[in-house]
Parts: C-alpha cells; sequence; structure tokens
C-alpha cells in the first residue's frame, strides 16, 4: 500500500523546511520572552520572600500573617497549576 507507492519506480519525495518567522523577528522574541520571564520571576520570589519573612516575623500581627499565608497559597497553587496544565 504506502509502502508499495514508495518503492514504485519514478516516484520520488521532497519537501523543505523554513522558519515562518524572519530571524530579526525571532531573536526580538526571544529577547522579549527572556526580558518577561526574569521580571515576573523576580516579582514572584520577592512576593514569596516578602511573605515568608511576615511569617517568621513574630512581631507582626496575626492579620499580616493571614494575608501572608493566603498569599503563598496562592502563589504555590498558581505555580503547581502552571507545571501541572490543569
Amino acid at each position: 500500500m504506502a509502502s508499495d507507492a514508495l518503492q514504485a519506480p519514478g516516484v520520488t519525495f521532497s519537501g523543505t523546511f523554513s522558519s515562518p518567522e524572519p530571524s530579526a523577528d525571532a531573536s526580538v522574541r526571544r529577547f522579549k520572552d527572556l526580558g518577561l520571564f526574569v521580571v515576573s520571576n523576580v516579582i514572584l520570589l520577592t512576593l514569596v520572600g516578602f511573605s515568608i519573612f511576615v511569617l517568621a516575623n513574630t512581631c507582626a500581627a496575626d492579620d499580616s500573617h493571614q494575608w501572608a499565608l493566603s498569599t503563598l497559597t496562592t502563589v504555590f497553587g498558581g505555580v503547581l497549576g502552571w507545571l501541572i496544565k490543569r
């Protein structure tokens, strides 16, 4: 069937692959994606670090502990959701 068509005389297959975007656009897109990745990670790590600092601080009020714990729960839930894609 399909293998017979590949072995038939006079049948040749050829193909070319090319990038769908110019190389200049690709490098700009990669730079933008890398910048967004770095900025979002800095914000995420700052938020997590500050929340952990508030939770570890014994002088902080109970309200501060509640929002810090809620923030950490939301961040870890979002990261877990992003990792398992559900």
